[in-house]
């Protein structure tokens, strides 16, 4: 199988180990994808449960029962949360004194871990997270026959540091990937270059776009996104300590409205055992125009410290039926009424 991977590193994992792993697993192939268009699209959100793993199979086995769970709900994409990459970190030997120098001395709302304990603990266990990641996601999409955006992870390509998210189709390659464009405070600490660029990937769905984390809270980014011609934002996303009202109202919500399309959030949850935690807010957003309630929540999981999946078919060619307010609006009374008063 080839998986697409052009920047292979110490290579701590091997395919073939993460294949062996995965076959004992004995996973059916679904037909998510045997039906597929524009009018009736399978996403899942994953609300993903952060814990330790004690070994690479215990990793791929827990991945494989989230990824499970969203197939049997009929997904044809799957999206992981912002970090996903970096679940295996655990599970490297050695790790546990990387992890624990991660712990900030002083506890900093804004930027709660210890940048040179993280860039140490990435240049010391980075290869084994990656590869860990990267294959068992490729192994997963191409034997649930479904696609597979795996959130993003934090590695290293040659002597430079990335924060990048990767896209996978239903025969384990890689589609493409998207580096996260807005620097945040964690990617201006350990001098990660942001990218300039927004993607635009062709899938059997429809096109899609991925913005990491805070890239959703800019409104240039997800224009240049629609304007490519995506009409599905996949949005990896990780919340510290406590999901708001006030998020699920902002970012990938506000850019479903602004640019009337549909935007899949998927989360962290759980303690990190660093001295914070992180709630969820798995969502599937809509434009208000196509919703009762018109809140933009489309699906939702049903909390914010559980793992849970939001998973729902979306018709893409219904953003057509979505009126602009700006040009659609109409009012000719009103209008005939002020005309002289506004001319």
């Amino acid at each position: 199988m080839d998986t697409g991977l052009p920047f292979l590193g110490s290579s701590k994992v091997s395919l073939k180990e993460i294949e062996r792993i995965a076959d004992r697993l004995e996973i059916e192939a679904s037909d998510n994808l045997a039906v597929c268009g524009s009018e009736a699209v399978g996403v899942a959100a994953l609300q993903l449960q952060l814990r330790p793993y004690a070994t690479l199979a215990e990793y791929v086995v827990d991945m494989n029962l989230y990824i499970a769970d969203a197939v049997n709900r009929r997904a044809q994409l799957v999206c992981l949360p912002a970090f996903a990459g970096l679940l295996p970190l655990s599970a490297a030997p050695q790790s546990h004194g990387h992890i624990r120098g991660m712990i900030p001395k002083l506890q900093d709302p804004a930027l709660p871990v210890d940048i040179r304990g993280l860039n140490d603990a990435l240049s010391a266990l980075s290869d084994y997270a990656f590869d860990a990641y990267f294959y068992t996601m490729s192994a997963l999409a191409a034997r649930h026959k479904v696609y597979i955006m795996g959130g993003s992870t934090l590695y290293f390509e040659g002597n430079e540091l990335c924060h990048r998210a990767f896209l996978w189709n239903d025969e384990g390659e890689l589609a493409g990937y998207q580096d996260k464009i807005a620097e945040g405070l964690l990617e201006v600490a350990l001098q990660i270059p942001p990218e300039s660029e927004v993607r635009l990937f062709e899938t059997p769905m429809g096109p899609v776009s991925i913005l990491i984390g805070s890239d959703a809270d800019y409104f240039e980014c997800a224009r240049i996104a629609a304007r490519l011609g995506a009409r599905l934002l996949l949005c990896p996303g990780a919340f510290l300590n406590e999901y708001t009202p006030i998020h699920s109202s902002a970012g990938p919500n506000m850019r479903a409205q602004e640019n009337n399309v549909f935007a899949a959030q998927s989360t962290l949850v759980g303690d990190t055992g660093l001295g914070f935690s992180l709630e969820g807010g798995g969502r599937i957003y809509a434009p208000n125009g196509l919703l009762r309630h018109k809140n933009g929540v489309a699906a939702k999981t049903s909390g914010r410290r559980e793992p849970d999946v939001a998973a729902l078919t979306l018709n893409l060619e219904r953003l057509g039926e979505v009126n602009d307010p700006y040009t659609h609006d109409r009012n000719p009374g009103f209008m005939q009424r002020f005309i002289d008063r506004l001319y």
